[in-house]
Formats: structure tokens, sequence, C-alpha cells
């Protein structure tokens, strides 16, 4: 499946703006995931060929949101359950590990 280039245009905003709302940046999350700042960058901006990899990310900021009381900017995009899309691997979400 891909995004309509509107989707991934609003994607990468929503990821920047999520970013910036929890005060993280690329190289923070890339320490979490073990991976560098440039590996994130790649998987915000929709620039990875594991299409898994993008929502990891998003419920990695997803739990910061909500351990902090931050409310996000809803992805419009990738919403609700990522479990629920046939084309997505559950095992490589469930691992939750950034390559």
């Amino acid at each position: 499946m891909s995004l309509t280039s509107e989707q991934r245009a609003n994607t990468i905003r929503e990821f920047r703006e999520n970013m910036r709302l929890l005060g993280l940046t690329a190289d923070q999350i890339g320490a979490d995931f073990g991976v560098s700042g440039s590996t994130i960058e790649r998987i915000i901006d929709l620039r990875t060929a594991v299409l898994e990899y993008p929502w990891i990310v998003r419920g990695y900021l997803l739990d910061k949101a909500a351990a902090a009381g931050v409310t996000l900017v809803p992805f419009t995009a990738l919403r609700g359950d990522p479990h629920d899309y046939w084309f997505l691997d559950d095992r490589v979400i469930d691992a939750n590990r950034l390559d």
C-alpha cells in the first residue's frame, strides 16, 4: 500500500510537529532505539523500505506523549492499530526494533 503525495506530505509534517511538541530530536529517538539520528530522519521522511518502521516510531511518540501528558497532532494516514492492516508484519511491529 502506498500513500498519496498529500498523505505523504501530511505524515512527514505530523511526525515533525509531534517531535517538536515532545521536544525530541531524531538523535534522541535514535538513541532510544540504538540507531542513528539519520536513520530516524529517513523513517520519518518515509524513505524506508520497511513499512512497519514509521508505525514503530509513531507508537514510540504516542507512548512518550501519554507519559508526558502531551496532546499530539493526530496522524491522519497512520491511524488506528497497525495490527489491523493486512500488509504490515505484526512480528516486526511487536518486536519494536529499528535496524
